[in-house]
């Protein structure tokens, strides 16, 4: 039989109630790992359970699919700035003693996906709120759900990353998300009308290419699609990005542990002079390396250096 110390060490992230929440408290909840197939297959499946709005259900009844509604990307990327954020709602909850704004999900029978709140409902983990969960449930479909969380990202307190921007862009590409027009896609990610106009030539024509195995074109990033249109050789069998993303985690776990992160963050000038200081060719090779996925900052920066303001000029 289970001892009570057993049942206490067992008992899920989200019924801990801490008694001061630190940055180490931050819990991110799990993903079901749901695709939009197999939710779409399950909501063809269910009984219409919709019925009344309800204020409130029960913790372990919502989910997280983050292939399906999450667009800011790994959640490992600008992991500080999202802990930060969870930290903060986390303590308003806390100390206020009652519930944020009510999260946007999908009914799939008797079980919610989150649309928008992905943020919130880490906040209530960390907290260890034990009481229900405020929702408001979705009338649409799968996909109408889809875009509505790709825009509760966006305009989100906590923007999303160009990356993630360009990320989104390249994915409602490649499903053709509701049929979407190159201007709706603009307005939805913040990424150009040349870059979309861009993705989807790329699309269209790797899609034609009779040299390509086309099962294997919806995996493809938005920086190897690049690629393999530009003719360069993309190795399927070695994850580079992969690689890359591991020992990217593995800088980033050494800054948080040696508590660099707050002091690169907290003044930009600085920290750009300090990498500067650790090589001269640093700075040349990231504005190198970020060009691709950041072109229109780079043309905007470029616009204000050969145009500077009337009270700049010599």
């Amino acid at each position: 039989m289970a001892t009570d110390a057993t049942k206490k060490n067992t008992a899920p992230a989200w019924d801990i109630k801490p008694t001061r929440i630190r940055k180490a408290d931050v819990s991110l909840p799990a993903d079901s790992g749901k695709t939009t197939e197999q939710l779409q297959a399950e909501i063809d499946r269910a009984p219409n359970t919709q019925g009344p709005p309800r204020p409130n259900v029960a913790r372990d009844t919502v989910h997280i699919a983050e292939k399906v509604f999450q667009w800011r990307g790994d959640h490992r990327r600008d992991q500080w700035t999202r802990e930060n954020h969870i930290l903060t709602l986390a303590k308003a909850v806390r100390d206020g003693e009652k519930p944020l704004e009510r999260l946007l999900v999908l009914q799939v029978g008797a079980q919610f996906y989150v649309i928008d709140g992905h943020h919130r409902l880490a906040a209530y983990d960390t907290a260890g709120w034990t009481k229900g969960i405020p929702v408001e449930v979705f009338a649409g479909t799968l996909t109408h759900a889809r875009v509505r969380a790709l825009s509760s990202n966006v305009k989100d307190k906590l923007p999303m990353t160009t990356q993630a921007k360009s990320a989104a862009a390249w994915r409602i590409t490649k499903e053709d998300l509701g049929g979407l027009t190159a201007a709706q896609v603009v307005e939805l990610t913040g990424v150009s009308l040349r870059q979309v106009r861009f993705m989807r030539k790329v699309w269209r024509e790797l899609n034609q290419r009779e040299d390509i195995n086309r099962e294997t074109l919806p995996d493809l990033t938005w920086s190897k699609a690049r690629d393999l249109w530009e003719g360069n050789e993309v190795d399927s069998d070695f994850d580079q990005e992969g690689w890359i993303e591991k020992k990217a985690q593995e800088v980033v776990d050494l800054i948080r542990r040696t508590n660099v992160a707050a002091g690169l963050l907290q003044d930009v000038e600085v920290t750009a002079l300090a990498l500067l200081r650790l090589s001269e060719g640093l700075p040349g090779a990231l504005i190198e390396q970020w060009a691709g996925d950041h072109q229109d900052l780079i043309s905007e920066l470029a616009a204000r250096i050969d145009n500077p303001p009337d009270d700049l000029e010599l």
